[in-house]
């Protein structure tokens, strides 16, 4: 008995431990199921951490200078960095650090805290870590209503109570308020008055600061007991603060009251936040830490929202309210899921039965499913690989049960064929098959292992399909040698005499004359097969070619720029006008519109900027025959209409990505870096009007740098000197006076407001009346701030990027109607020969443009490093390099229907069908191997010539190779068909697979039987 018989023996003596070990497996299998993260689509965002540095009131240059270069500087030795961005506006300044794959984001933020003190910033300027989330982590939006409350209180309960209520939930990164009015204490000085109580400025804000505090006086003795000694001075009112004394004038007392207006207020806004048919709202938007489960973070948040709701935590009439929540995208991509694998499970039971014509041997084989791919969830547990639509949408149970139809078909032909003793029957079928099962199935395993090794976006998306995969299928082989024989050991116990079915037969009549026919026409033969070759090459170039489809999220983000120039009112008024004609559309759910940026300076723009999250009703409720391109077109007519504005389309999940991969709220973007701010303004506009006339271009726009007005308080040192100023004494009335800087702030309990000292905007809402401020000098004069500061308007720069410590503009675009590649490759050609750059001036184009190149680039060395591998292997199974040859014939003849296949559906050549044209080479491969080692197993065991036993061989394999191709084909079907929310990223790897299964049947079955036979005939032996 050979060793594979006594493996095979040893198996069916152990079958009842063996089914109790799978039962186990299953119940394994389920449990690490369940403990997965399941997330709608893979993770592709890079580790990020963001420095965000407010200095408010600052302009763009100063910030640029003293926040943002020191930062870059003191963390230019961080460990890991891939890149270094940043951008600098008005009182802001965000750093952020791309790290590398795989980098740790505990120690990266640790890193960064480190290197951090290291910076020389100016004072009362405190930076922050973003928080640890990543770009998918926006899981819940929710607004806070009331019908008896302004916005400023709102706001507050926002701020202070909903905050700190839902930050305690396991899993929350942190809570980002937008939308509504900061509270703010304001003491508003009367010039008029300071001059006559004989008052200084900087008198009113030391006045306020040192009127603000607690101290301590340590404890004191009295008898037995022992008092602490506090002194108590904070301020607790309006009354408080006009109370306090400023100055004494001949022995009279002036208080804040007496020279200004105390009130309440609210900061200077940064953004506003309407929802549907509501001007103004109070939005918190829900982070998950990094690395969460989404599903089971949201059922804790929404449970802690309706306790905060129902317990009277918040006062009475103030609700929250959610309106965007991660799990309805959940929820739609699982249906797809759930779809896709029902009728794919289905396909394959109803393949197995129609070919074994028996139904227990049907259901064992479909058993194997379950089985393997409890060990894929084991596996992903373990690796801490997450669940999602491609690691389960994109699974092939037919290349899963693959192996198992391979031992079973062949179990099933010996009891055919008239075995009566079921075990001898088990044991010689399976040995028999079990060399070529094992090669067969493992050059699948290795056509996906390039997955493993590949970086990138794509690498992110694909590794957890590969994960699954490859474990699924390495557990099929193991199955498929212990379950299927302990189990049909069972199953066909007490002599069941299956019969081959009816059509089997018929297939054989017609397949053996006509293999009889071709082997005597091989020219023929071959030459049919490399027209069709060629022609597929043809077709292969004129395919678009794409990075990776667009993932459906049910929504639309719309980002609409105004100028810079414009202040809320106006964007406030143009974002109402979009919004309410969105809201009006029959497949819009509810519409939110972001103006500007949240206080926390997590987004960095200004109030020319204008983000609508537009999320739509279930697809099924949408008008018969629309599509998410048809409501861009109808949004786009509309948006023409305003003049001055830019736009651009993407997903609230891609928007996000795209901003986090590349830095540029845009699909793709071109970057000019150089120093002069004019003379890249001036290039931009160049490369703006080269990509606006290219066609399938769209949504192209500049991020402007320049045209911020400023009006700059230039201080006259010498004139200054000479009435005893320094530059501080008259930046503090610029700071103070004009800007509103804190003097100090007021607790309110646990919450805490800024108290801010400004001049009422009646004596600064001109250049004249800032001109005429009055200075205290050190002598007691007031003298004009006009005569020791020159008081002028004139443009400065709003924004300036960096990146790699260098600045540069972007512009940004999207491709539509047309396929990636091509149109780029066009916009490349034009702008390096149109656009001249100055010397030390480059170009970087990046997005997904990008990232497909690199892409393309990683395929173009993985593919032949595959294939060479997979020669190998055969080269191993077969004995010789000829027979492993003529197998990986079937290699670039299987490629014909994938690529038929995309041009009938439409698709691009995209890094998704790229993957499946891998999958597909090794299902090809498989079906050759069955057939040929069967054929050489006939020739060398049984008396014959060399053509009985291809003729004999290829029929007695035409089953399984039948059964397998149409097997792994069937089961990606319901994928490559369906157009449903989340199918877009499987299903050009889906159809690949579906076409190139019927192009590789046909070969392994009609063309290879013939060029192994002319190329063995002259070196077969002669038979007695």
């Amino acid at each position: 008995m050979s060793s594979a018989s006594s493996f095979i023996h040893g198996v069916l003596k152990r079958r009842a431990i063996i089914l109790a070990l799978s039962l186990g497996l299953l119940l394994l299998g389920a449990f690490s199921f369940k403990q997965l993260p399941i997330e709608p689509y893979p993770n592709i965002s890079p580790l990020n951490v963001q420095i965000i540095s407010q200095w408010a009131g600052r302009s763009t240059l100063e910030v640029e200078r003293q926040l943002t270069i020191p930062i870059e500087t003191a963390l230019a030795g961080v460990p890991e960095v891939k890149s270094f961005r940043s951008v600098s506006l008005f009182g802001l300044s965000v750093v952020t650090l791309q790290f590398r794959e795989g980098a740790d984001a505990f120690k990266a933020r640790h890193d960064v805290q480190l290197y951090l003190t290291n910076a020389n910033l100016p004072q009362n300027v405190q930076p922050s870590l973003s928080p640890d989330a990543d770009a998918l982590g926006e899981v819940m939006r929710y607004r806070v209503e009331s019908d008896r409350h302004d916005l400023i209180t709102i706001k507050a309960y926002q701020d202070w109570e909903i905050y700190k209520l839902l930050k305690t939930v396991p899993g929350v990164a942190d809570i980002t308020g937008f939308g509504g009015m900061v509270k703010q204490y304001q003491v508003q000085p009367i010039p008029a008055k300071l001059l006559a109580y004989d008052v200084s400025l900087p008198q009113l804000v030391t006045a306020l600061t040192n009127a603000n505090a607690n101290v301590g006086g340590d404890t004191l003795a009295a008898g037995e007991q022992r008092y602490v000694v506090r002194g108590v001075g904070l301020i607790r009112s309006l009354e408080d603060i006009r109370n306090i004394v400023v100055a004494v004038n001949q022995g009279v007392p002036v208080r804040v009251g007496d020279v200004s207006n105390v009130t309440l207020g609210y900061a200077p806004r940064l953004g506003q936040v309407q929802y549907n048919d509501r001007d103004e709202t109070v939005e918190g938007i829900v982070l998950m830490r990094r690395g969460g489960n989404a599903t089971e973070m949201l059922d804790k948040v929404r449970t802690r929202i309706s306790e905060i709701n129902q317990s009277g935590q918040l006062p009475e009439g103030m609700k929250m309210v959610p309106f965007y929540d991660r799990q309805n995208l959940l929820d739609l991509t699982t249906h797809t899921v759930k779809h896709a694998l029902f009728f794919g499970i289905t396909l394959v039971l109803v393949v197995l039965y129609t070919f074994l014509g028996n139904f227990r041997a049907a259901i064992l084989v479909a058993a194997v499913i379950p089985l393997a791919l409890c060990v894929s969830f084991v596996g992903m547990h373990l690796f801490k690989v997450p669940a999602n639509l491609i690691s389960l949408g994109a699974i092939d149970f037919g290349l899963i049960v693959d192996a198992a139809v391979i031992v079973i078909e062949n179990i099933m032909r010996k009891l055919e064929e008239g075995e009566t003793h079921l075990w001898p029957a088990i044991i010689t079928a399976t040995a028999e098959v079990q060399r070529a099962m094992i090669f067969s199935t493992g050059i699948i395993i290795t056509a996906y292992s390039p997955l493993f090794i590949m970086g990138g976006v794509e690498g992110k998306i694909f590794h957890p399909m590969a994960m699954t995969m490859g474990l699924a299928l390495m557990a099929s082989i193991v199955l498929s040698l212990t379950f299927i024989p302990a189990a049909g050991s069972f199953m066909f116990k007490g002599g069941v005499k299956p019969h081959a079915p009816r059509f089997v037969g018929w297939i054989l009549k017609v397949y053996e004359p006509l293999l009889v026919k071709l082997l005597d026409r091989p020219k023929t033969v071959l030459s049919v097969a490399l027209v069709a070759f060629a022609l597929a090459v043809l077709s292969a170039i004129k395919l678009g070619t794409s990075f990776l489809p667009t993932l459906e999220e049910n929504n639309l983000w719309i980002r609409v720029t105004l100028p810079n120039t414009v202040d809320l009112s106006y964007s406030s008024q143009v974002a109402k006008n979009i919004r309410s004609f969105i809201y009006q559309q029959p497949e819009v759910q509810n519409v939110t519109v972001q103006i500007g940026r949240p206080d926390d300076g997590t987004d960095s723009t200004g109030v020319f900027n204008l983000e609508f999250a537009t999320f739509f009703k279930h697809p099924d409720t949408w008008p018969a025959g629309e599509t998410r391109e048809d409501i861009i077109k109808r949004l786009e007519s509309e948006l023409k209409r305003i003049p001055g504005i830019e736009y651009n389309f993407s997903q609230y999940i891609q928007d996000n990505v795209a901003e986090a991969i590349s830095g540029v709220k845009g699909e793709n973007s071109v970057k000019i870096f150089g120093d002069d701010l004019v003379q890249l303004e001036q290039k931009a506009i160049q490369v703006q009007g080269i990509l606006r006339s290219i066609q399938g271009v769209a949504d192209v726009g500049i991020f402007r740098e320049l045209g911020q007005p400023t009006l700059n308080v230039a201080v006259d040192r010498a004139a200054a000197a000479r009435f005893g100023l320094n530059v501080a004494d008259i930046e503090s009335l610029v700071t103070n006076a004009i800007g509103g800087a804190p003097a100090t702030s007021i607790l309110e309990g646990e919450r805490s407001f800024d108290l801010a000292v400004r001049f009422p905007e009646v004596n600064r809402n001109t250049v004249d009346k800032i001109g005429n401020m009055l200075v205290d000098t050190p002598d007691s004069q007031r003298i004009p701030l006009s005569m020791v500061a020159k008081v002028e308007i004139a443009d400065g720069p709003f924004f300036i990027y960096r990146e790699g410590a260098l600045r540069y503009i972007a512009i940004k675009f999207g491709v539509r109607e047309r396929d990636l590649g091509s149109a780029v490759a066009e916009a490349q050609q034009r702008v390096n020969a149109e656009v001249e750059l100055p010397r030390g001036y480059r170009v970087k184009w990046d997005g997904q443009f990008n990232q497909m190149k690199e892409a393309q680039q990683k395929l173009a060395v993985i593919i032949p490093l595959t294939l060479l591998t997979i020669f190998l292997l055969l080269y191993t199974t077969f004995g010789n390099a000829r027979d492993a040859g003529l197998v990986l014939l079937n290699v670039p003849f299987a490629a014909i229907g994938g690529i038929a296949a995309l041009h009938l559906a439409g698709e691009d050549l995209s890094i998704s069908a790229g993957i499946g044209f891998l999958s597909l080479f090794g299902i090809a491969i498989q079906d050759g191997v069955i057939l040929i080692s069967y054929v050489k197993k006939l020739y060398d065991e049984k008396a014959g010539t060399l053509r009985d036993a291809v003729i004999q061989g290829a029929s007695l394999r035409l089953r399984p190779v039948l059964m397998t191709a149409l097997l792994a084909g069937l089961g990606l079907l319901p994928a490559a068909l369906s157009h449903a929310i989340g199918s877009q990223a499987q299903r050009p790897l889906a159809l690949v697979i579906v076409g190139g299964m019927i192009t590789t049947t046909l070969l392994t079955l009609l063309v290879l039987p013939v060029v192994f036979y002319r190329t063995h005939e002259r070196r077969a032996k002669p038979r007695d």
